[in-house]
């Protein structure tokens, strides 16, 4: 019985190979046709080429501010979080920074320059210099008709961010349609082991896709460098409204000592001595707490020299060499496989029909 199985499929396999065979024709055909039809596809699609940016910000594992907080609940205030040790910018974040509307905005209004040597911004770049497929075209046209004719008059109005009391944070359609392409051009990884992040930008002109890269990187660290800036610099501004005070404090307290000691200098009742001690003991006191914020404001000031650099650019941008997309030859061989995997299938499946029909 195994035999008689065996025989059957070793005569299935050799039955199919012989009608596929006989067909190869018709495979070779449809073969040819797709292989055409994908270099049709391929160099129809505009070139576009990928840049790249990696870079590894720098990971802030407290605050160094532990006196600052000391200092704080002397004068009956809780800090929170600011003293905590956590910095509340990671490099999770930073995708969520780049593809924000401020930032993608501020990339547009960008001056580059293109391989032929023009100078324009990115959002004219992007809006007027950028080539489609002959089919998306074509299809563009029956579907803008189509938009103009059902949509209603509040549609062709600007796309608001906020209230309309505000016209930065007003974008036009026009204006979001380009926003959005810049952003799809835009990719993000963040490496969750070791925090290394890598931009890309995908374009049709290398030299913009490099120049964008490039000022991504740059504003990406700008503004990591600013948002821990202002913490530091927000707790600097705490600590000298402290030191100024806890200062007017012990300046008042030797005041007030010096006075009573020269009003009182030949008294020996035990009163004055007793009231002389407690001013003495006041003024030791602030002269404490102003020390330890004087401390505190120095450890403030060299806070904010510590948060710069913050993100060092390991791979900057580079011109690249080669268009990154479309593969002709791999978009060829899939549509090649394509073609000879459906006509062998089509044959097959026809030649079992017309059995089953006998």
């Amino acid at each position: 019985m195994s035999e008689n199985k065996e025989n059957r499929r070793s005569i299935d396999i050799v039955g199919l190979f012989l009608l596929l065979w006989n067909k190869r024709k018709r495979i070779f055909i449809n073969c040819t046709i797709a292989f055409l039809l994908a270099i049709v596809i391929a160099f129809s699609m505009p070139k576009k080429y990928t840049s790249e940016v990696v870079m590894a910000p720098e990971i802030s594992a407290n605050n160094g501010l532990d006196a600052l907080g000391e200092v704080a609940s002397l004068a009956g205030v809780n800090l929170g979080g600011m003293t905590s040790g956590d910095d509340a910018l990671y490099p999770e974040l930073y995708p969520q920074i780049i593809n924000s509307t401020p930032f993608l905005m501020d990339v547009l209004s960008t001056e580059v320059v293109s391989v032929k040597g023009d100078s324009m911004t990115v959002y004219d770049y992007l809006d007027k210099h950028t080539r489609t497929a002959w089919w998306v075209k074509i299809y563009s046209v029956p579907v803008a008709y189509l938009k103009r004719t059902f949509s209603s008059p509040e549609e062709g109005g600007a796309v608001s961010a906020a209230s309309a009391d505000s016209p930065q944070n007003q974008l036009t359609k026009k204006q979001f349609s380009v926003l959005k392409k810049l952003e799809k051009s835009i990719s993000v990884e963040v490496d969750k082991g070791n925090f290394v992040v890598t931009v890309s930008v995908t374009m049709q002109d290398k030299k913009i896709a490099t120049a964008v890269a490039s000022v991504i990187s740059e504003k990406l660290t700008k503004y990591i460098e600013e948002y821990r800036s202002a913490k530091a610099r927000k707790d600097l501004q705490y600590t000298e409204q402290l030191y100024e005070e806890f200062k007017e404090k012990y300046i008042a307290a030797q005041s007030v000592y010096a006075e009573y000691a020269n009003l009182h200098q030949n008294v020996v009742n035990k009163k004055y001595q007793v009231e002389l001690l407690r001013l003495e003991n006041e003024m030791e006191l602030a002269f404490g707490v102003y020390s330890q914020t004087a401390q505190a404001l120095e450890m403030s000031r060299a806070k904010v020299q510590e948060n710069t650099p913050v993100c060092v650019v390991i791979q900057p941008a580079y011109v690249p060499v080669k268009a990154s997309s479309p593969k002709k030859l791999m978009m060829a061989a899939l549509y090649v496989f394509l073609a000879f995997f459906g006509t062998s299938a089509w044959i097959i499946i026809k030649d079992r029909i017309v059995n089953k029909k006998r």
